[in-house]
């Protein structure tokens, strides 16, 4: 319907519809938050003259947070408290193909370790942004192909780059750890796939701060 445009009274409604004007009430109290209608009492319910849709507001508070650009270490408490969540509903949500996907990426990371370092940083990215999409919630996944690049800093796994941090030593406890996680996400156990996601940051986390 055009802008302006009248739907009718509650009751109208409520008879058009064949559901009780309590339901109408919730409805359209819903939609005028988000814009869409406005109520005129005595005269009926009309389409906004300027609707605003809901994904339109969710997408420019996206995009104007994508341009933020505090603190290092703000986006790693910010990645602690997203993906740690994400692994918990990722361990009950996923589907067969998402959890192969998981771990194709895992093992590719194993792989990755003696090969071409450079690839390692991506290889990384990809297994945690399929974590990510197996939460199955379009939130997670919008917010993480948006914000991963922040999240997830490169390059950070180059042994050239940073000696002293990535040893072999450090990427072997990285395999070991995104195993745990990716075995947890498997078994469906969301408490656990949390508790070993957050481990997983938090050793991540110190090397950060332990290098600034």
């Amino acid at each position: 319907m055009e802008s302006g445009s009248k739907l009718g009274t509650l009751k109208e409604l409520g008879d058009e519809l064949q559901v009780s004007r309590t339901v109408i009430r919730e409805a359209v109290a819903i939609l005028q938050s988000q814009g869409v209608l406005e109520m005129r009492h005595g005269v009926g319910v009309f389409v906004a003259n300027h609707p605003v849709r809901e994904d339109e507001n969710t997408i420019s508070i996206m995009e104007s947070f994508s341009g933020y650009n505090g603190d290092f270490m703000d986006f790693l408490e910010l990645r602690m408290a997203f993906e740690v969540h994400a692994a918990g509903l990722a361990a009950v949500r996923k589907s067969w193909a998402q959890e192969e996907e998981i771990w194709k990426f895992c093992l590719a990371f194993e792989a990755g370790i003696e090969e071409e370092e450079d690839a390692l940083d991506q290889l990384d990215f990809n297994l945690h942004a399929a974590i990510a999409r197996a939460t199955n919630n379009r939130a997670f996944v919008e917010f993480f192909d948006l914000m991963g690049a922040k999240l997830l800093p490169q390059p950070t796994l180059r042994r050239k780059a940073y000696p002293s941090l990535i040893t072999p030593d450090y990427l072997s406890q990285t395999v070991t750890e995104h195993r745990k996680i990716c075995e947890a996400i498997t078994a469906g156990d969301a408490e656990k796939a949390r508790e070993r996601m957050k481990s997983h940051l938090s050793r991540s986390h110190q090397r950060y701060r332990g290098s600034n």
